[in-house]
């Protein structure tokens, strides 16, 4: 007979399904396949509300639920930062350093089977990971779980919850590489471009700035388009911000980007 705190081998054959899934996760679509697909065999759920801590120490919560009765309302209430169940989930956790399980129908003096049916949750199964200062790095809460809220599926939230958040991070990196390459320009800009941008900054006209450093408007213009190109900006104002923003140009008093940014493309 198996030890309470051992797995089966068809356990086994799930855990190993799940992990190896895991390895294909990239996105938010193929986390929520992955958490309604293959990790359903151990934890049966349809409400999965999940969180990581990031550089700043700021919690980023998410949910990946397919109950159709847990609205947007529900979801802010839950991870309030005030006055949450998320957070009181993890005040309990901190005190009790294991999973919290808190049935449909249990009666207690915090009135827990009202407050969850309110929040369309019915159900609670709640775990968290610590840092060495004892403070919460990460968390899943799983609801509507369609299995019993006992130690066996504590002990599967536990083993699960590392490469759970793990594969939850990897995926928030991604969509953080993402934006940021999407703010990064096309091309390398050239120094006659950023000091074109520069007199734009300052409130110059094509003729003024083509004044200034001795070329012609149309040499102008050319370089100003090709710095909007690069900068995947359709007006000058755009433009202005952009480069301020990617630390090219530095703000300056006399005429914000602001003021210009809704300026008409470039003829």
């Amino acid at each position: 007979m198996k030890h309470a705190n051992e797995l089966t081998d068809e356990e086994c054959g799930h855990l190993a399904r799940i992990l190896l899934a895991a390895r294909r996760v990239t996105s938010r679509p193929h986390f929520f396949s992955w958490v309604h697909g293959p990790v359903q065999s151990l934890i049966p759920h349809e409400i999965l509300l999940c969180g990581v801590v990031d550089h700043s120490g700021h919690l980023l919560h998410e949910r990946f639920t397919a109950c159709r009765y847990f609205k947007d309302d529900h979801f802010h209430r839950v991870v309030h930062p005030g006055s949450g169940l998320i957070l009181q989930l993890s005040q309990e956790w901190r005190l009790r350093g294991e999973p919290r399980m808190i049935p449909a129908h249990q009666t207690d003096a915090g009135g827990w089977h009202a407050r969850l049916a309110d929040l369309e949750l019915k159900n609670v199964a709640f775990h968290g990971i610590g840092w060495i200062d004892g403070a919460i790095k990460g968390y899943a809460s799983f609801s509507r779980v369609r299995a019993p809220l006992d130690d066996r599926l504590s002990l599967y939230i536990e083993i699960l919850l590392p490469h759970l958040l793990f594969t939850l991070a990897g995926v928030l990196a991604s969509e953080a590489r993402a934006q940021n390459d999407s703010r990064r320009p096309a091309g390398i800009i050239t120094p006659r471009e950023i000091e074109v941008l520069t007199w734009v900054r300052d409130g110059k006209t094509n003729d003024e700035i083509a004044e200034i450093l001795g070329l012609s408007m149309l040499t102008v213009k050319n370089h100003l388009r090709h710095a909007m190109k690069k900068l995947v900006v359709r007006t000058r104002g755009q433009a202005v911000a952009k480069a301020i923003a990617l630390g090219f140009l530095r703000a300056q008093a006399s005429r914000s980007a602001a003021d210009a940014a809704h300026e008409e493309p470039v003829a």
